[in-house]
């Protein structure tokens, strides 16, 4: 049951000492900081200066605080308004927002995989999602399944830069160590003989690898481009 859907304070009792933004605060500023592990009920509630059941009157479950985290998080993404008039441009500035969101909590893919519900926050960045599609010809369920594309895309490569960033900052690895392992496997696959389109690609010509932003930038305008000139046709 979405938390949402619990009322916040209960009609009896002392007034409450915490809210359940203040509770959510609290549990994404230590998921940021030593990751989502490091979340337990027993840890929000020392760090609240209340008694752990007395966290359970503000959070039913574990699963209900990560709710609210995850909400929490959503309630950075800014909303120009009004909306701008170019719904490709506005719509990557949200993707752009969404991989920039996951590299500054990066333990959110590791909870977002759960089945989804929708809190307030996460509500606004879909209705507004759904009023940059309202002047094209895409369907309900064409619009909705753009709205998944785009922010699953957006929150998994801004997880797996994340990622990245994390290993080079255990292991002192460079970036450009990093970017040369997997294509030192390809090349070894592509001279044992077994892959031959793979060694047939390998040995084009090929124009300097692009940069990481630039590769996002280019998968997020094809999977845009590729929604809304459906529409169109």
């Amino acid at each position: 049951m979405p938390i949402w859907s619990l009322p916040e304070h209960g009609e009896r009792g002392p007034k409450p000492r915490h809210s359940r933004t203040a509770i959510a605060e609290v549990a994404v500023r230590i998921a940021d900081a030593e990751g989502i592990d490091a979340v337990t009920m027993r840890r929000i509630a020392a760090e609240l200066g209340i008694g752990t059941m007395s966290l359970y009157n503000y959070v039913p479950t574990k699963d209900h605080l990560v709710q609210l985290m995850i909400d929490h998080t959503a309630a950075e993404y800014v909303y120009p308004s009004p909306a701008p008039g170019d719904p490709r441009a506005a719509i990557a500035d949200l993707a752009r927002q969404g991989r920039d969101l996951v590299q500054r909590h990066h333990w959110l893919p590791a909870v977002v995989h759960r089945p989804p519900v929708m809190g307030p926050n996460a509500l606004r960045y879909v209705d507004y999602f759904l009023g940059l599609l309202a002047g094209t010809k895409l369907g309900t369920r064409e619009k909705m399944e753009l709205i998944a594309l785009v922010n699953g895309f957006a929150l998994m490569y801004g997880g797996f830069q994340a990622a990245l960033a994390e290993e080079r900052a255990r292991t002192g690895v460079t970036a450009q160590e990093q970017a040369a392992a997997p294509v030192a496997v390809l090349m070894a696959a592509a001279a044992s003989g077994q892959y031959p389109n793979l060694a047939a690609v390998l040995t084009a010509p090929a124009a300097p690898p692009p940069d990481d932003t630039d590769v996002f930038e280019s998968y997020l305008m094809r999977l845009i481009d590729g929604a809304l000139s459906g529409a169109s046709a």
